[in-house]
């Protein structure tokens, strides 16, 4: 269809929606709360697409580094040796690879352009910048070079390739290699360090994709009194879904269209260039991207027909009313929507008991507090709407005209009371369980990390499994002061010895004696509890001179106080002792492990950032949007009441009241939300941050004083200016 002068009828009703934006009432701040919405959810759907992404490259890099095997060293294919250990810098675990070749024409992993001499090392260039501080560039000899992107699972990734020196090479604890390059990959370096995919999938839905659709709704419902009366008049006329859904998307195309451009601009940067993630200190490849550009490029696109459907769907027709008489049209809420809520609690607290894998918990309480969050604010509305009626009768008992007006005002708009609450609401959850995924840790790390601030490196343990001497040379290269016994335990009894020179006996109190002395352990030297209380089986200790120390393990302390160079000891051990040899304090191991669990709490607090900046957005956009409706719709109770004082105790019941309420309801809610986290559910516990919780009651509480007074002055405002209107 075409109107006179030729022009479409949709364009003209695009014409009429864009038209109704610019002259609607929040309309600037409609603008800018669409413009974000596409935004965040640009950033959403391209988080999605860059974690698939990520994978997948890891997936192929990976298989392309993997080495195919053969049977024997001996075998004709053989080319070179290979074989995986581990190291640690600033107590994150990574991966090195010891590589010796057979052949002068063997093989170079990916990466890799040339042979490095023996005893020299091949080093990512992020696990150089990284290890600088702790000798990482001699740790495993002279650095020959570093490694290429494509030979790394991510740019950012910390690997090793070492060539042992000649006399360190032990080919029966190596495996023999023809090529490198398979189907699959082995699974060696980052891949064996980072979170399954589902859980990054889990975290984007729970802290990006939540809050940005969170934020669409608070956009699309910005203003909406007036645009409901549009629909109600278009629906009269004759107008069906079509005419309302060409006018809806006119009004808000444009704003929608800034924030798409934007998030398309944020998107083309990870094509360019490879972006560095802060907090979590990953790298997403610009290969990566490139490969999944159409779901880069598509994200945007796909993030404004997302937000302009939503702006559809929150203004469906208005119901037909029953008779003729004038009637105030109440927001509608889905009758069982509110009374999920109880249910998700129940899924979210008590939900992870019953299933049988650590992911299936977590995916089960994800879905939880996501669905509580979803459905708590709209029972507060309803709640809101039972207090409203309530309130009315009560003040028109007393005559208190403020609450009179508030209470019918709660009754006949809970979703407007709905939109006002849900930010705070979800804002609590948010913060309270980013707090809880950051800290949380398990009972042993805690100890560690208590063990470590007692003793330190003073004492250091060095795995020696063979039943030899320490090579002099390694003990020469220690550093000054440090001297070494070796830790022996009987597998019957569990009775722990220690054994050694008697210089080496004296520095830590214990008897000289060529005959194990049994060690009285009250009064103990601390460095030697430590050692006993975690390496150990804690059932005895002695202590035996001896020229020919044994045991697995050896262990280096220094003078009373001196903390010794742990770096200097890796040194010296991987270039006297050979291949895999572990170097660590004591219970230095657990804070390693607890590492790679606070590894996805950065990722958790990352997300946690961009949900919260989001979730204050949809916040101020729902209180600009209800102080604006707030204040236009009883600009003229002054005229019937003789008084502008009214407006004061009405805006204290309709924003500072449910504000405040929604605060408290928050906080009970994240506080049981937190029992799966706080108690024995999951294998690290986390404890809540009061203080933190505190800051952000005394936020909200402030924001909600603020709303109230913004509100009441906004209304004397318009009274001022207000006349009858055919309205």
């Amino acid at each position: 269809m075409t109107s006179a002068k030729g022009a479409p009828l949709w364009w003209q009703l695009f014409r009429v929606g864009a038209a109704a934006g610019r002259s609607a009432s929040a309309g600037r701040a409609r603008f800018v709360a669409l413009a974000c919405a596409a935004l965040a959810v640009s950033i959403a759907v391209s988080t999605f697409t860059l974690i698939f992404a990520a994978y997948d490259g890891r997936d192929e890099r990976g298989a392309d580094r993997t080495p195919r095997f053969a049977q024997s060293a001996s075998d004709p294919e053989a080319r070179a040796l290979w074989k995986p250990a581990f190291d640690e810098v600033n107590n994150t675990q990574f991966s090195i690879v010891y590589l010796a070749p057979l052949r002068a024409d063997a093989p170079l992993p990916p990466g890799v352009s040339a042979w490095p001499e023996p005893g020299q090392a091949v080093l990512s260039p992020a696990l150089l910048a990284a290890g600088r501080s702790e000798g990482i560039e001699t740790r495993y000899g002279a650095v020959a070079g570093t490694i290429g992107e494509a030979g790394l699972a991510s740019p950012g990734e910390w690997l090793a390739y070492v060539r042992p020196g000649t006399d360190l090479v032990v080919p029966e604890s190596m495996r023999p290699v023809t090529r490198f390059g398979s189907f699959a990959s082995l699974g060696f370096g980052e891949a064996m360090f980072v979170q399954p995919i589902r859980l990054l999938l889990v975290l984007a839905a729970f802290m990006a994709a939540m809050p940005a659709a969170a934020l669409s709704v608070s956009a699309a419902r910005a203003g909406s009194d007036a645009r409901d009366q549009r629909t109600a008049l278009l629906s009269a006329l004759g107008g069906g879904w079509r005419t309302r859904a060409v006018i809806n998307i006119g009004e808000a195309a444009v704003p929608v269209a800034v924030g798409a451009l934007a998030g398309a601009a944020a998107a083309a940067m990870t094509l360019i260039r490879n972006t560095h993630l802060p907090i979590v200190d990953f790298t997403v490849a610009r290969a990566d991207a490139q490969h999944w550009w159409w779901g880069v490029l598509g994200a945007p696109l796909a993030a404004m027909v997302l937000v302009l459907l939503c702006v559809v769907l929150m203004h469906p027709p208005q119901r037909r009313p029953q008779g003729t008489r004038p009637r105030l049209a109440k927001t509608r809420l889905p009758r069982w929507w509110p009374y999920l809520c109880p249910l998700m609690v129940f899924v979210a607290v008590r939900g992870p008991e019953l299933a049988p894998t650590p992911s299936t918990r977590l995916l089960i309480y994800a879905i939880g507090v996501g669905a509580t969050m979803l459905t708590l604010p709209s029972l507060v509305g309803l709640l809101a709407a039972a207090i409203g009626r309530g309130l009315a009768a009560a003040g028109r008992r007393t005559g208190r005209s403020g609450a009179l007006v508030a209470g019918r005002w709660a009754a006949a708009w809970p979703g407007a009371t709905a939109r006002l609450t849900a930010g705070v609401i979800i804002a609590f959850v948010l913060v309270g369980q980013t707090q809880l995924w950051t800290t949380r840790n398990t009972g042993p790390a805690v100890q560690a990390q208590q063990t470590v601030d007692r003793v330190g490196s003073s004492i250091v343990l060095v795995s020696h499994p063979r039943e030899t001497p320490v090579p002099q040379g390694f003990l020469h290269a220690l550093p000054p002061g440090t001297e070494a016994l070796r830790l022996k335990i009987e597998p019957k009894s569990g009775h722990a010895e220690l054994n050694g020179p008697c210089e080496a006996l004296k520095r830590v109190a214990l008897p000289c004696s060529p005959t194990a002395t049994p060690v009285e352990l009250r009064g103990i030297d601390p460095r030697l509890g430590e050692l006993y209380s975690w390496d150990t089986p804690a059932q005895g200790l002695s202590a035996r001179q001896t020229t020919d120390p044994q045991g697995p393990l050896v262990v280096l302390v220094g003078q009373s106080g001196q903390q010794i160079s742990v770096p200097a000891v890796k040194q010296a051990a991987n270039a006297h002792l050979g291949m895999s040899v572990t170097v660590d304090t004591v219970a230095g191991s657990w804070l390693t492990s607890a590492s790679m669990q606070q590894h996805l709490g950065r990722w958790t607090l990352l997300f946690g950032i961009f949900a919260v900046i989001v979730i204050v957005i949809a916040i101020v956009v729902s209180n600009l949007a209800e102080f604006v409706r707030f204040s236009r719709q009883i600009t003229a109770l002054s005229v019937l009441s003789g008084n502008r004082t009214i407006y004061l105790s009405t805006s204290f019941f309709a924003l500072f009241m449910p504000l405040l309420g929604a605060s408290l309801i928050g906080l009970t809610a994240h506080y049981w939300l937190a029992t799966p986290m706080t108690s024995n559910t999951y294998s690290g516990g986390s404890e809540l941050s009061w203080p933190l919780l505190a800051f952000v009651l005394a936020a909200a509480t402030a924001l909600a004083f603020l709303v109230w007074l913004w509100g009441a002055y906004g209304a004397v405002r318009q009274a001022h200016n207000w006349r009858p209107a055919a309205d």
